[in-house]
């Protein structure tokens, strides 16, 4: 995962570029996709696709001396800057400049894709450096007609109900944001190629937000059968995770993505919020109006490194990278597995006679929770209800129920998404 970054990363990724489009042949190195192509001016609901942007060179010089040069890194273009070859003042030049005075030595990260204007992006320290009264700013971009570019990646399953993933390849010069999401998505898909799956799984790799409006719009009749979503970002970093809520809050997906972490890492041990209160993103066009398909977003959010230079592969590491898929396959365990158990059973059973006691050395929470359980299996409540009512773990639930089915003292009567719906 972490060499696919590696190789991406560099590339000056806007919405319909040129290393847009390399990107996305990389990424397709590495998982077999479909891409489909938006031509530029087209309609997607309310909103169009823009024209490919090409950046030739752009530069600020003072007194013969080059002092901001994209060259030396993407986020020193606005991207989306229009073309300008001009002798401007310091003050009219500091009204075209971004800095973070928060971060003096950082470069942010300023994009204005619908917006017709032109800036340079620079670090504060060096903000600090500009006494010429005049610089020649040249700026040598193209706008054409292009096209819009999103990967699509399905593993078809037993069933035609789809789980999309999602992540943004674009974003020039970050490693973390939205490309760690890609790497991710791109290695769980291989993944579950290897597997016998109930459910139907799509990756999309798009733009942020135009990729996903431009991809729906043309697949409406896709939505119907999307049964929950889950977004990918910000995967590669150290923090504890950060879980989204759907805009539902209480969906199945919401139960199978918290229960994970809960499993993983313990009550308190990872930031939890409702929708669009933790970090926003394309959750906003699959769970958004008329779409509203319960999406919940899975990311290491926040870092102070955030939509600046110094989100660079120094912050990436492949071990926060496999524990990123390793919540995210176990995300997807609990959406294959989870069922409605039924007990076939009278009175309260005799559970050293079937081998079923639980030694409370060995699993204290297990064995405290036996009597819940068993109360518990009314064909009302899927595996993962029991768990998170019991506050024990999804598998040990799972297993302690198998062993009574498999005694034939209970059945499987449903898919625990089913009680669920909305």
């Amino acid at each position: 995962m972490i060499d696919l970054i590696r190789e991406v990363y560099p590339l000056n990724r806007s919405l319909v570029s040129d290393d847009y489009d390399r990107a996305l042949e990389l990424v397709g190195e590495r998982v077999a996709m479909t891409v489909h192509e938006y031509p530029s001016g087209s309609e997607c609901w309310t909103w169009r696709i823009p024209q490919k942007w090409t950046v030739n060179e752009a530069w600020v010089e003072a007194d013969g001396e080059r002092i901001i040069d994209v060259a030396d890194h993407p986020l020193h273009l606005w991207t989306g800057s229009l073309p300008v070859d001009d002798v401007v003042s310091r003050e009219e030049l500091i009204e075209h400049l971004a800095w973070n005075e928060d971060h003096p030595r950082a470069i942010p990260y300023r994009f204005n894709f619908y917006e017709l204007k032109w800036g340079f992006s620079l670090s504060y320290d060096q903000l600090r450096t500009l006494d010429a009264d005049e610089y020649r700013v040249h700026i040598d971009t193209e706008y054409s007609d292009g096209t819009l570019k999103v990967g699509e990646a399905t593993v078809p399953g037993r069933s035609d109900e789809v789980i999309v993933l999602m992540a943004h390849l674009d974003h020039p010069g970050q490693a973390n944001d939205g490309l760690s999401g890609v790497a991710v998505g791109a290695e769980l898909i291989n993944w579950l190629r290897e597997r016998d799956n109930h459910y139907t799984y799509t990756l999309l790799v798009l733009p942020e937000t135009i990729g996903s409006i431009a991809y729906f719009s043309h697949n409406m009749d896709l939505i119907p059968r999307c049964r929950a979503g889950i977004f990918l970002e910000m995967l590669g970093n150290d923090n504890q995770f950060a879980f989204q809520h759907s805009r539902q809050h209480d969906d199945f997906i919401d139960h199978a993505a918290r229960q994970t972490l809960v499993d993983h890492y313990g009550e308190g041990n990872f930031t939890e919020g409702a929708f669009r209160k933790v970090v926003g993103n394309d959750e906003m066009v699959l769970n958004g109006p008329g779409v509203n398909v319960p999406t919940v977003s899975i990311s290491r959010w926040p870092y102070w490194q955030y939509h600046t230079h110094f989100d660079n592969m120094d912050m990436i590491s492949q071990e926060c990278l496999e524990e990123s898929l390793d919540v995210i396959k176990d995300i997807v365990g609990i959406l294959e597995r989870d069922f409605v158990p039924r007990r076939k059973f009278t009175g309260p059973i005799f559970l050293s006679g079937y081998g079923l006691w639980v030694d409370y050395r060995v699993n204290f929470a297990l064995n405290r929770a036996i009597e819940q359980v068993m109360l518990s299996l009314e064909g009302d409540q899927s595996i993962l209800d029991i768990a998170r009512r019991t506050n024990v773990t999804y598998d040990d639930i799972y297993d302690f129920v198998r062993r009574v089915i498999d005694l034939d003292l209970a059945e499987e009567i449903g898919r625990g998404a089913d009680l669920h719906r909305k």
